[in-house]
């Protein structure tokens, strides 16, 4: 079962008045706006190992984390996965992940359309659990 969407994008992001570093902290503030006013409940973002933000995302019974850090040159990668994904123990003795192949999807059509709303979304190349580059990407999210 694929685990995350993976996303990498090119975007003009403002400097945050709040947060210096990491950069990123405007672009999601906006978008978890974005994605609470699409129907997703979402956790205050949280600063992701001093390299990036995280921002939990909530529907129905489906928990996810999306992961936004600066890349370089301009590029931007974000991840959405399961906040919990039990190994290979946790999966013998019946713990399930915290969301769905579907749930990502679903948040990642969220996540590609509220950065198109911001007009943060340049080249967009998706891709379930690798890398995404020119080879290997398709330019919206997919289905697992």
């Amino acid at each position: 079962m694929p685990i995350c969407q993976n996303l990498r994008f090119t975007a003009s992001v403002p400097k945050d008045t709040e947060f210096e570093r990491p950069p990123g902290a405007l672009l999601m503030r906006r978008l978890s706006r974005e994605l609470s006013a699409a129907g997703w409940s979402t956790d205050e973002m949280d600063n992701w190992r001093d390299s990036g933000w995280s921002l939990t995302c909530r529907r129905g019974s489906a928990d996810l984390e999306a992961l936004l850090s600066w890349v370089e040159r301009g590029y931007w990668m974000l991840q959405i996965s399961p906040t919990r994904a039990p190994g290979f123990v946790g999966r013998l003795l019946g713990a399930a992940p915290s969301a769905t192949s579907a749930d990502v999807h679903q948040l990642a059509l969220a996540v590609h359309r509220s950065l198109s709303t911001l007009q943060y979304l340049g080249s967009p190349q998706w891709r379930w659990d690798g890398f995404p580059d020119e080879k290997h990407s398709t330019p919206e999210p997919q289905p697992a």
